[in-house]
C-alpha cells in the first residue's frame, strides 16, 4: 500500500486519509460484519488512530457493543449509507473498510476472522489463514 491512501464513501460526502501501512488486514466473518455489509463478510485493515483522519464530511456513528462488550462505533455517511471505518472503544486502531479507498487493489489479507460464523456458501482462499475468533498477537481482538 502508499505511504499515504485515500479513500471515501459512494457520493463523495465523507473523504478521509490514512499515512503509512495497516497493522492488520483481514477478512472479518462475524454476523455483525455480514449484516453490515449484507454480504458473507468485510475486507478490513486496521490503522493506527494518529494515521487516519476524516478530511471532508461528517460520518455518522452507529453505537453496538462488540463480541468483546466494548462499545463498537461503525462509521458511515448519512447520505449514501456507505460504512466507511470502525472504532472500538478504547483501542488504539481504527478498522477501515478497504473497499472505499480510492485504490483497494493494494489490499492483502493476512487472515479470516470470526470464521465460525462464516457461511457455508462463502467460500475463502486456503491460502489465507482461518480463526475461530481472533488471531493471537495481533493489533485489537474485536469483529471487523
Amino acid at each position: 500500500m502508499a505511504a499515504t491512501s485515500t479513500g471515501g464513501c459512494l457520493c463523495g460526502g465523507i473523504r478521509y486519509e490514512v499515512s503509512g501501512a495497516p497493522v492488520f488486514s483481514l477478512l472479518c466473518h462475524c454476523r455483525d460484519c455480514q449484516r453490515q455489509s449484507g454480504s458473507g463478510y468485510i475486507a478490513a485493515m486496521r490503522v493506527p488512530v494518529e494515521q487516519f483522519r476524516v478530511t471532508q464530511g461528517t460520518p455518522k456513528l452507529y453505537r453496538k457493543p462488540g463480541d468483546s462488550g466494548n462499545e463498537v462505533n461503525r462509521a458511515f455517511c448519512p447520505d449514501c449509507g456507505t460504512t466507511l471505518y470502525i472504532r472500538v472503544a478504547g483501542a488504539p486502531v481504527v478498522g477501515v473498510r478497504a473497499a472505499t479507498l480510492d485504490d483497494p487493489s493494494g489490499f492483502r489479507p493476512e487472515a479470516n476472522i470470526f470464521v465460525r460464523s462464516a457461511q457455508p456458501w462463502d467460500h475463502m482462499d486456503p491460502g489465507v489463514p482461518q480463526y475461530d475468533t481472533y488471531p493471537p498477537g495481533k493489533a485489537y481482538p474485536n469483529p471487523g
